[in-house]
């Protein structure tokens, strides 16, 4: 997050809201709905009961990706989400995630549906991260694709059944990338979270 004052923060005595900053690296060309973004990051949190607030998001390149991957988790390779949360206790949440417009459009292309909609589904899942919510395990994975696909539907992602990661429509395209949600990455994985 950065350190510009919010002007459009509450004062102490009034309730605070989630404050989302999204930051788009200037070396990104293609379109980013930052409005979009912003509410997908708002959905996914409210649908773990917090409203209140920061969630900084980075949208970027795989090369930068790569390299936040390699400096924090010790994965040298791209991937398409990682998340950084800082506090989790309901209704406030801290935390950042940064996206990949590589990966989205090249998952996107890959799968038959729309890029936009890809790195929709990257903040919601890195949102759902911050929460608390987590994939290693079966059972915590089964509970992940719940909430990515209540929040999908929520915000008019009507296809998301037939292009969640874990679809049997997917399963094939998603898994033969390093970078798919599936594979869980060869390293253990340490806090931050690699989303992948």
């Amino acid at each position: 997050m950065s350190n510009t004052p919010d002007n459009n923060r509450l004062d102490a005595d009034q309730s605070t809201l989630l404050n989302i900053e999204i930051i788009v690296d200037e070396n990104v060309t293609c379109i980013v709905d930052e409005q979009r973004l912003r509410q997908a990051c708002a959905t996914a949190a409210l649908h773990r009961d917090y409203y209140e607030g920061e969630i900084g998001i980075r949208v970027t390149r795989d090369a930068e990706i790569h390299q936040i991957n390699r400096d924090h988790l010790g994965h040298d390779y791209p991937t398409d989400v990682i998340s950084f949360p800082y506090a989790a206790a309901s209704p406030h949440i801290e935390g950042e995630l940064v996206v990949s417009v590589d990966t989205a459009a090249e998952r996107a292309t890959a799968l038959g549906w729309r890029f936009d909609n890809e790195l929709l589904l990257y903040v919601v899942h890195g949102t759902l991260h911050i929460t608390g919510m987590d994939d290693i395990e079966q059972q915590d994975r089964t509970a992940m694709r719940i909430s990515e696909r209540d929040v999908m539907l929520k915000l008019g992602v009507k296809d998301i059944d037939r292009f969640a990661a874990d679809s049997d429509d997917t399963a094939t395209s998603r898994s033969t990338g390093s970078n798919s949600r599936l594979v869980p990455p060869a390293a253990p994985t340490l806090a931050p979270e690699d989303q992948t």
